[in-house]
């Protein structure tokens, strides 16, 4: 197993270097990450390059046997670059240039920063390309970080009309497309063509709005792939990542990582407004990175302390490195790179707490990780490569979440938030889900949710129907089918082209604004749950209501409705339920589709618990209790610790506060 930390040695003297890989050693740490904010060090003038300083380092590192994956160092382009080409800055959507003084200053479709980014990766890819002891490459630095994907200057105008011209045969298709009939916006040429800047109101043609999107996250993919072309001509042998991380919605992470050798991600669990963050906000990620490759991944910014710029977060307490370490692991991470290896002194991240506080004395938090490491050592090799076993997927469509982003519909809607709580019920529930792309062959799968899936990549729509005649169960919610590809609205009466599927029709539909709820009544009881957000007028077909509304004028007419279609089933939710009416109809449907939680293991609503499953079949599963009190948990049979390294009978069991189990059915030797 990879284990190991940010290191970034030209923040301190070099006479501190061999103190820091004496430590490193002796916390078991394996893997350094540097480079990926040296341009200026590597680079101070233009043309002239210094790599004695980064020799030195990993010449001292691999003494230890210590590795290194080394970031390209275009995430911070330094400032005689800047005043060179001052056109290199970002615009806002008022035309303003974003200028120095951060990072991620430069814009992905500017031919000026394309030429210096090939030169200094290329430069550094010349130097190190092979080298014994660089064993992966890592791209840039979380792309889209700071909100840094959408630009507005003349160069991303032109490279937007030349998308578009690929994208679109003539400029009346794209008119007919877009309906720029709408408002007298027709277009006659290609240059006439804006970006969706600053304007009388927000909200340009939707058309426009999402092609814009698309472009954006494709002008991302198409400079990442400059870098891994020049990698994989000068380092073939060595992999290479790159670091998303959670809030990356504007780039497609799916069509991000076609182009890497594995997915990375970068993880602060206590990057919250919270006292006590909510594990389920960092699975929820986990789970994306390990889908965006259907593989596990490697987290290269892993939590070791406070995170903070101009204001701090939660403090790790005792026992929480270990526990978060490994939650990460339970759901896929094959490698652990904490940041940062020690607090830095000065600049923006001051108070991003790293491993080491800023006297660089080794503290509770490095004798932590040291123990986890001396841990991992012992179980990774036995679940390095596993997957989740999962039996349910749920499609994440950024298509769909950036036609949601444009026109939410209902005031603060967000279509993540509303495929979180479908996750919510999955996690809370001990069920394991893979999120994956509305491309990815769920046929597997007994369950597969698809929220908001408004407009169809072309191709998936047979993709679902066929899924459901073998048998499959699918879930469709609100607004399913009520867009084309292009974002216009669809002319067929709702659910669109998943009317014969779904086997309903929707005379009406209306939204319930924040604090607005309406009654729901289920199948299997006369109990009375909640709804919000949104309401459809449901006409069964051939369908069977499973809800119904209890209340105003539709009182009665179905709420969330069952199809038996070919050998599987077709569900649909007119609504969104609130969590009590969530867990009663996901019930039902997990049942109906054979969809089964860990069962061995009995546990408390505050324990975590998750597997991991080998290509053998063996299945490691992790107890993890994100409370700081004791909790009992029952084991349904006997099964093996690997931390503790014993047998445990069947029965009641303490899991300490921050404590965590990792359990399989055999002795690993053994069985």
């Amino acid at each position: 197993m990879k284990f190991g930390a940010c290191y970034y040695p030209e923040h301190w003297p070099e006479e501190r270097w061999e103190l820091d890989v004496k430590l490193m050693k002796e916390a078991g740490l394996n893997v350094l990450r540097i480079g990926e904010f040296a341009w200026s060090k590597l680079e101070r003038y233009e043309g002239s390059y210094n790599f004695s300083w980064m020799d030195r380092i990993i010449h001292l590192l691999a003494a230890q046997g210590i590795d290194v994956i080394l970031g390209t160092p275009t995430a911070a382009p330094p400032k005689w670059l800047m005043d060179k080409h001052p056109d290199i800055f970002m615009r806002d959507n008022k035309g303003i240039p974003r200028g120095f003084g951060n990072r991620r200053h430069y814009c992905y479709n500017n031919p000026n920063y394309m030429a210096a980014s090939d030169r200094i990766v290329t430069a550094v890819a010349q130097h190190y390309g092979e080298h014994p002891n660089v064993i992966a490459w890592q791209t840039d630095n979380e792309f889209g970080c700071n909100d840094t994907v959408y630009c507005y200057c003349e160069y991303c105008r032109a490279a937007f009309q030349t998308w578009l011209r690929h994208t679109y045969t003539t400029i009346d298709q794209l008119n007919e497309s877009w309906g720029t009939v709408f408002w007298s916006q027709t277009y006659n040429e290609w240059e006439q063509i804006v970006l969706p800047a600053y304007t009388v109101f927000h909200l340009h043609n939707p058309g426009l709005e999402l092609d814009y999107r698309r472009f954006a996250s494709d002008s991302v993919i198409a400079y990442q792939k400059r870098q891994i072309d020049l990698l994989k001509q000068l380092a073939p042998s060595q992999p290479v990542t790159h670091n998303m991380w959670s809030e990356m919605n504007e780039i497609d992470s799916f069509e991000l990582s076609k182009d890497l050798d594995f997915a990375s991600w970068d993880i602060y669990p206590n990057l919250c407004f919270t006292d006590q963050p909510d594990p389920r906000e960092s699975a929820i990620q986990l789970d994306m990175a390990r889908g965006v490759k259907r593989a596990p991944f490697w987290v290269l910014e892993h939590q070791s302390g406070a995170p903070g710029g101009n204001i701090m977060f939660p403090t790790p307490r005792p026992g929480e490195l270990r526990r978060w370490t490994y939650h990460s692991v339970a759901h896929g991470a094959d490698a652990i790179v904490y940041f940062r290896w020690r607090t830095c002194l000065f600049g923006a991240e001051q108070f991003w707490h790293g491993i080491l506080p800023h006297d660089g004395i080794p503290g509770r938090r490095y004798d932590e990780i040291k123990h986890v490491g001396e841990e991992l050592k012992r179980v990774m090799p036995l679940i390095e490569g596993s997957s989740a076993g999962a039996e349910v997927a749920i499609i994440r469509s950024y298509d769909n979440e950036w036609v949601m982003n444009i026109q939410p519909q209902v005031m603060g809607h967000r279509y993540i938030r509303h495929l979180k709580g479908y996750y919510r019920y999955f996690y809370d529930h001990h069920i394991p889900v893979d999120i994956l792309s509305d491309e990815a062959d769920f046929s597997r799968y007994r369950l597969v949710v698809l929220p908001h899936y408004m407009l169809s990549k072309p191709g998936a729509k047979q993709r679902i129907y066929d899924y459901a005649a073998q048998g499959g169960t699918v879930l469709l919610d609100f607004r399913s089918g009520s867009r084309l590809w292009d974002n216009r609205m669809s002319d067929q009466t709702l659910p669109g082209i998943y009317r014969e599927l779904l086997g309903i029709s929707i005379s009406d539909y209306g939204i319930l604004r924040e604090g607005q709820t309406r009654s729901v009544r289920t199948h299997d009881n006369n109990n009375s749950y909640n709804a919000t957000t949104w309401y459809d007028v449901i006409e069964p077909e051939t369908a069977e209501p499973i809800a119904w509304f209890g209340e105003d004028y539709f009182a009665g007419s179905p709420a969330a409705t069952c199809n038996w279609y070919g050998q599987g089933a077709a569900y649909y939710m007119g609504m969104e339920p609130q969590p009590a009416l969530m867990n009663a109809l996901m019930d039902r449907i997990c049942d109906a589709a054979g969809v089964a939680p860990i069962q061995c293991i009995q546990v408390p609503d505050s324990i975590e618990l998750t597997r991991r499953v080998s290509d053998t079949g063996n299945a490691y599963i992790f107890a993890i209790n994100h409370g700081t009190d004791h909790q009992s948990i029952t084991l349904a049979e006997p099964l093996y610790e690997l931390t503790t390294e014993q047998t445990i009978g069947a029965g009641t069991i303490e899991l300490p506060g921050n404590g965590v189990f990792l359990f399989c059915k055999d002795h690993p030797l053994l069985g």
